[in-house]
């Protein structure tokens, strides 16, 4: 693109404030400024959109902290539900893990049987969770169901992003966290005296 510089009395038209560069990837950005810099004449200069605009991203990047805020809040009581769960299934099994102990069950081996149980119960509502969390962003997308002020936000309506390997990542991310912390309270099942158990009513 053909610029001039300098003179007087031209037309506007001839003349350039600055040239937008659009990146396919935002996480280029830094390398990209950086190359353009290099390649720019000393007189020059490169303003990123973090430098030119940093409110926004200070205002995205506290939206970003409170998403990982949530998720963690989340996790915390799923941990607490899965674990009052397990201890109610394993009372309500005492007679059965008695004659499993009886029979020669190693006490690992009744503990991995509740572990798996309770990853079903997770992965059910993990699955049931994507579900319903996946239509609604379609839905949204689709539809724009959920509007925004123009003149505050630029957009009519609320964008949504669906990463599938986001998605699975928090998926495995959280039945995983889940479960290992469920590996304690499984540990009620040595406890669990056989003789006594059969007994238990």
């Amino acid at each position: 693109i053909a610029v001039a510089r300098g003179g007087s009395g031209g037309s506007h038209k001839l003349y350039a404030g600055g040239f937008e560069v659009a990146l396919d990837d935002f996480d280029d950005l830094l390398v990209m400024d950086d190359r353009v810099y290099r390649d720019l004449p000393i007189e020059l200069r490169t303003l990123s959109v973090r430098e030119r605009f940093p409110e926004i991203f200070a205002w995205l990047d506290l939206l970003d902290t409170n998403v990982i805020v949530v998720i963690v809040l989340m996790i915390i009581v799923a941990i607490i539900n899965m674990t009052s769960a397990l201890l109610i299934i394993i009372l309500e099994r005492t007679t059965m893990i008695g004659v499993l102990k009886a029979l020669g069950a190693s006490n690992g081996a009744i503990r991995r049987i509740f572990l798996i149980d309770a990853a079903y119960i997770l992965g059910t509502g993990i699955l049931l969770g994507d579900l319903l969390g996946i239509g609604l962003c379609l839905l949204q997308r689709t539809t724009g169901l959920v509007t925004l002020p123009i003149e505050s936000y630029y957009v009519n309506a609320v964008p949504v992003l669906l990463d599938p390997v986001a998605i699975g990542l928090l998926n495995a991310g959280t039945l995983l966290v889940c479960v290992a912390a469920l590996v304690l309270p499984s540990a009620l099942v040595s406890r669990i005296a056989p003789a006594r158990a059969i007994r238990f009513e």
